[in-house]
């Protein structure tokens, strides 16, 4: 008899959904235990505070990669890092202490989350066009060029005056 609920049964669409469903939940339960009365609970179980930083963030940003598998892992990484100070910020109005310790840690874990994609991205680089720099790459890269072409085609990116001169 098969099993009806092997993992090999779900679409990627179905992991990305129940995905962001884990990550909400662990959003919230994070954002409680960094604002909430708890600070020191990671002594329990042996960490410090700031080990206690970069696992979450390295937890969290390696979630949202899975979650938002449109967005780009800079993007996603910027976001991380700019919900950390927030946090921090938001500590010092609750009567816990604000670190700028706690945002480095944030840093190494959103950090050492992208790598693993860095050196996928360079292994693939590596297999797909062994011989070209990497601006010859970026050059070629079809994000990039769709980027410019909507530049060219939006007239605030225009140099030009409605004579036609340059400005």
């Amino acid at each position: 008899m098969p099993n009806r609920f092997s993992p090999l049964q779900f679409t990627p669409r179905q992991i990305v959904r129940l995905g962001r469903l884990a990550a909400a939940v662990c959003g919230l339960g994070l954002a409680g235990l960094m604002l909430g009365p708890f600070q020191g609970l990671e002594e329990a179980f042996g960490l410090s505070d700031t080990a206690a930083h970069a696992i979450a963030f390295f937890a969290a940003t390696t979630g949202l990669f899975l979650v938002a598998p449109q967005w780009r892992r800079g993007d996603i990484a910027m976001g991380a890092v700019a919900f950390g100070v927030v946090i921090e910020l938001l500590q010092g109005l609750t009567g816990r202490s604000m670190s700028l310790t706690d945002v480095a840690a944030d840093l190494v874990g959103v950090g050492v989350a992208l790598v693993p994609g860095t050196i996928e991205r360079l292994r693939w680089m590596a297999r797909a066009h062994p011989d070209l720099t990497l601006a010859e790459i970026a050059a070629r890269d079809r994000r990039a060029s769709r980027r410019r072409e909507a530049a060219k085609a939006s007239p605030e990116s225009s140099t030009e005056t409605p004579a036609g001169r340059p400005g």
